[in-house]
């Protein structure tokens, strides 16, 4: 089992349950069948409207068996769209379970670190705007210098 090894439980961070370890695996699994059902579904559409344009102008026994196969199409169409919808449905919560994760994870941290991290951000934005503040008054200033070597004096 996966909760019985060692080496698994020691790898995966705390905040996530040995139960979910595969849900990407889940989740990969879930995207193929929707694009297989979606395959399946353009099948059994073609299916149905080739039935139904043997029924008219066809013999009896042909319109019969026109008609058995656009209610099996049709049956065949209504479980697939039931299958997508729950595979929506299990995609949707997997990405619940994951944004919870998540926000587990984040309350979970240390506010001194979070602190900290904040700070040097704000610190990060101040040096950028007082660089661009100290190039743009470099720039005014290299024009205003330039001015006055082409002879153009203060007024």
């Amino acid at each position: 089992m996966l909760e019985e090894d060692p080496q698994v439980t020691e790898a995966l961070p705390d905040i996530i349950e040995v139960k979910a370890a595969g849900a990407g695996d889940l989740e990969t699994l879930l995207f193929e069948f929707t694009t297989e059902m979606r395959a399946q579904f353009d099948l059994f559409r073609r299916l149905r409207a080739g039935a139904e344009s043997l029924l008219d102008g066809a013999d009896e026994g042909l319109a019969k068996q026109a008609r058995a196969d656009i209610k099996a199409a049709t049956d065949a169409i209504a479980l697939i769209v039931r299958t997508l919808e729950k595979i929506d449905a299990l995609l949707r919560q997997l990405e619940r379970d994951r944004l919870d994760a998540e926000e587990r994870q984040l309350e979970a941290r240390d506010p001194d670190v979070l602190r900290g991290e904040v700070e040097a951000l704000i610190a990060a934005r101040v040096e950028r705007a007082v660089a661009e503040r100290l190039e743009q008054a470099l720039a005014a200033r290299k024009t205003e210098v330039s001015g006055l070597a082409g002879g153009r004096g203060p007024p």
